[in-house]
């Protein structure tokens, strides 16, 4: 049994499970509070949402001392959310979760004795927290190329991080021939209150009032892949979900990095800029001069979307899903031995290692080997 937990805020944290649990093959259990897609047919505990009425008070003190992201004292959604999992450990026995992401989760399911692999995220993640999280980790996947420095963490984590490719729901297939003048919009779900992807489209509409405009938002995944692979360019944030899906339909790309925490799409956006992908970045933090739209999107649509191949080339899923079995192992076997044979712990006053990119750490060789199965059907949400 391999668990899942996958995080509830925007849709490529069930999407990467979906995929991941489709090439292992095994019995796989989806932790979330995400509703359950009707296609997935696997175990799945439904997760209440972590949160009380007063978790952001300040005696609820949430960090922990900055400790941890989110554990609010008294919170009845987090210890209803935290007793389901642990209750599913405890029954189960898990030979390996996944966990994609949380801190808090990934403690508790190694606490119970079970190895975590943890997915990685752009931007600064050297904070305590993070930190805390990835060293009780026994793998750590990031889902973008090798070489590319999207992420930052302490010295003694960068390099224990796998770049495997990204995971995209969409099957890298030969391209459909282009609209010429045919621009997507890929709106993310993750977005709290107004995006600044809103935003540009409509200052781009306004400057392209003849280009045909298409709107994804919430479409299936079929609708999603066929209006990607036959637009002439696409417009979208800088969410994982939306560039794995862009790279996947290797479609030329204008990218808005949206506020999120850590830095984590002007982080991305940072390296893709620096990249040699078919993508034009539009972050007013790092050049506020107006945008000339008309040219962009000429300029944009020239590019070579089959450049995307490096970014997503079919193969992330298998080769997250082989981390997966290599962590794995049934309870009680190995080499673990008693707790008196464990060695030394490191003296307690240790200080914490410095913050370093993780970008160019040693990875394994993106060798997609045999291509993986076609993809099952995901959830409607873009």
């Amino acid at each position: 049994m391999i668990g899942y937990y996958a995080h509830h805020r925007g849709a490529g944290h069930l999407h990467r499970a979906m995929s991941i649990a489709h090439e292992l093959g095994d019995e796989v259990t989806i932790l979330s509070s995400s509703p359950r897609p009707a296609a997935w047919t696997g175990g799945w505990v439904d997760l209440p949402l972590d949160h009380s009425p007063h978790d952001r008070d300040a005696d609820a003190d949430a960090t922990a001392h900055d400790a941890l992201h989110w554990a609010p004292l008294g919170s009845d959604g987090l210890r209803e959310r935290m007793g389901l999992i642990a209750e599913w450990l405890r029954r189960e026995t898990p030979s390996a979760v996944v966990v994609d992401v949380s801190v808090e989760v990934a403690l508790l399911v190694r606490l119970h004795g079970i190895p975590v692999i943890s997915i990685a995220q752009p931007g600064d993640r050297a904070d305590a927290p993070h930190s805390l999280g990835y060293r009780a980790s026994s793998a750590i996947v990031a889902v973008w190329p090798p070489d590319i420095a999207a992420l930052t963490v302490a010295d003694d984590v960068a390099p224990r991080i796998e770049p495997v490719g990204a995971i995209s729901r969409i099957a890298t297939v030969d391209s459909l021939p282009r609209v010429a003048g045919q621009i997507a919009v890929l709106a993310g779900l993750g977005t709290r209150g107004v995006s600044a992807l809103d935003a540009a489209v409509a200052e781009a509409r306004r400057a392209l009032p003849d280009a045909d405009w298409v709107v994804l938002s919430g479409a299936d995944s079929a609708t999603v892949a066929h209006t990607l692979r036959t637009s002439a360019l696409v417009i979208a944030h800088c969410g994982e979900n939306a560039l794995a899906e862009i790279a996947a339909s290797r479609v030329p790309a204008i990218i808005l990095p949206e506020d999120r925490p850590h830095d984590e799409q002007h982080a991305m956006g940072r390296a893709l800029a620096a990249s040699d992908m078919p993508v034009a970045i539009v972050d007013p933090t790092v050049d506020a001069s107006p945008v000339d739209w008309a040219r962009l999107v000429r300029e944009t649509a020239a590019l070579d979307g089959e450049a995307w191949s490096v970014w997503c080339d079919g193969g992330a899923a298998a080769r997250a899903a082989a981390i997966v079995r290599r962590v794995a192992r049934p309870v009680g076997a190995g080499d673990a031995g008693d707790a008196d044979d464990a060695p030394a712990s490191p003296p307690p006053d240790t200080a914490p290692s410095p913050a370093r990119d993780a970008g160019t750490a040693p990875s394994p060789a993106l060798d997609p080997g045999t291509p993986p199965s076609p993809a099952l059907p995901r959830t409607d949400a873009a």
